[in-house]
């Protein structure tokens, strides 16, 4: 039975030419310049419940094997002690052969050498012997002594696998090296993001085992550039562990840093970086998504994933991957657990009582041997539980075969109750260890008007074309006083007081729009109108 550790860190580090003070942790994913090694080696992964972040490295070993992961050269030592701290949880426990609940999780070591090759000196173990757990992130400290005056310093930590049979998941994150004494001013750790709007988000941390007396500074970018201890904060002397953002833009990919403040000359290093992106404005009809635009396995910008389940998540594929033709979303088949993973297109304005199409191609490339799974909803935010309009399954999808996917297309048209901003849902939940689902070419558009949208039979008015795309007709505007055009919003977006039979509305982007005629009579004529 496998034994799986899974480190969580994120990318900072700073040097100093007299002292060592290092953070890592792997954010976005990746080694780094950290080198692995052992009966398994590490790999990297991306992780939704580290301790921050989402980047983290995993040791995948057999029972009684070792992984190896050393950090790069670490440069400034001047001999003295070396601190070294990190937090640690587990997510997943197991049962031992008797069937008492344990998080087996082998031994864990930290060790330091002078030289990428050894010889080890072991300064720290969590070993399974006690079974001690822990639910939530718990922070670890280690000091190294001997340290030699100069040269470099090197950081292993060891995975060692159990004896026994039990599986568990263990999570480490938020590494920080310093020398000299141990810091007096401890970070807080565990920022996370809430309350996300296209302008604010919500950030919040846990606090140290120390709470500072003069709370927490914080720095937030749109630059991955980590500040250094002389780098103004954004905000400082926060109390309490939260701190509200304003004014961020659309669509945008912020870096975030904590510190406490424990007095005007002590401050702890700063946190390792926390991301988050803002959401994207919502768009007008007709909305497309062919995939086309990104570099595989990437989604396209404003669309997300998120994994509801154990299996994998939604990714693109190059064109011709198994016989698709073009660029196209795809589930592959986890070998462990079945799919239970979301795609989520980008917010799409719907008007109440408007009828709408949605087509999207889909396959799967194995035939009735390997049977994919396929729903998809809409709701009003991209998450699971905001998808409760059911707009089409597909539980037996066997078109395919290993080498060719022939296409199937599915039109389905649905009308909303409400008026608002939209998000469309495809929840690929293959059973374990199929293989390939595929979607491609998605298009939201409004089904064609009915003949009475597009002529006003009072004063026997009459507009064309419908839809159009750069010019408006109106037959006649002998009692027409002035023209407005609105958007699915009520926004006004142009106005003629002057009006004439020819409306120049190239400027409009594609979708639909309300032509309000206001009368000499004081009336009032709406008529809907598309805009290719």
């Amino acid at each position: 039975m496998k034994k799986v550790l899974f480190i969580g860190l994120m990318a900072l580090a700073t040097m100093s030419s007299a002292q060592i003070s290092y953070n890592y942790g792997w954010e976005p994913t990746g080694e780094g310049s950290w080198t692995s090694s052992g009966d398994s080696g590490w790999y990297s992964r991306s992780e939704t419940t580290p301790c921050t972040g989402v980047g983290s490295m995993v040791a995948n070993n057999f029972y009684n094997e070792s992984s190896y992961l050393v950090s790069p050269a670490l440069t400034g030592t001047n001999g003295g002690d070396v601190n070294v701290s990190f937090a640690y949880k587990v997510t997943e426990f197991s049962s031992n052969s008797t069937g008492a609940s344990l998080a087996d999780f082998g031994v864990i070591k930290l060790a330091w050498a002078t030289s990428a090759a050894g010889p080890w000196t072991t300064s720290y173990t969590i070993d399974d012997t006690s079974h001690v757990v822990s639910a939530s992130c718990t922070t670890k400290s280690a000091t190294i002594s001997g340290v030699p005056a100069s040269g470099n310093l090197f950081i292993r930590f060891e995975a060692l696998s159990g004896l026994d049979t039990s599986d568990n998941y263990v999570y480490f994150d938020d590494i920080n090296i310093t020398q000299g004494a141990a810091p007096s001013c401890i970070s807080p750790g565990s920022v996370a993001v809430s309350n996300m709007t296209i302008a604010t988000a919500n950030i919040s941390w846990a606090a140290p085992t120390v709470v500072p007396a003069n709370g927490y500074d914080l720095y937030y970018s749109t630059n991955a550039t980590p500040p250094t201890a002389t780098t103004p904060p954004t905000y400082t002397s926060i109390s309490g562990t939260s701190k509200g953002l304003s004014g961020l833009s659309t669509s945008t990919q912020y870096y975030v840093w904590v510190r406490s403040n424990c007095t005007t000359t002590d401050k702890s290093i700063w946190t390792p970086v926390y991301t988050f992106t803002t959401p994207c404005v919502s768009t007008n009809l007709p909305y497309t998504l062919d995939f086309e635009s990104v570099t595989t396995p990437a989604l396209p910008g404003c669309t997300s994933n998120f994994n509801a389940g154990t299996g994998n998540d939604w990714t693109t594929t190059l064109p011709g991957d198994y016989g698709f033709p073009t660029n196209a979303l795809t589930y592959v088949y986890n070998s462990d657990n079945p799919a239970n993973t979301w795609f989520f297109t980008q917010g799409v304005n719907l008007t109440a009582g408007v009828q709408y199409n949605i087509s999207y191609n889909y396959g799967n490339n194995g035939g009735t041997t390997y049977v994919e799974k396929l729903k998809v909803a809409y709701g009003n935010d991209p998450i699971v539980s905001a998808m409760i309009n059911s707009i089409a399954d597909h539980p037996n999808i066997v078109n395919g075969t290993s080498s060719t996917v022939s296409a199937l297309n599915s039109s389905v048209n649905f009308t909303p109750s409400v008026t608002g901003v939209y998000y469309f849902g495809f929840n690929a939940y293959s059973d374990t260890d199929r293989n390939r689902l595929y979607v491609d070419d998605i298009s939201i558009t409004q089904s064609s008007l009915a003949t009475t949208e597009t002529s006003l039979t009072k004063n026997n008015l009459k507009i064309s074309p419908n839809p159009f795309s750069d010019v408006l007709n109106i037959s006649d505007i002998s009692n027409v006083k002035s023209i407005s055009v609105m958007d699915v919003s009520g926004r006004v977006v142009k106005t003629f007081n002057k009006p004439e039979t020819t409306l120049h509305l190239g400027g409009l982007n594609s979708g639909m729009y309300l032509v309000v005629l206001n009368m000499k009579d004081g009336s009032k004529q709406t008529i809907k109108a598309i805009k290719k």
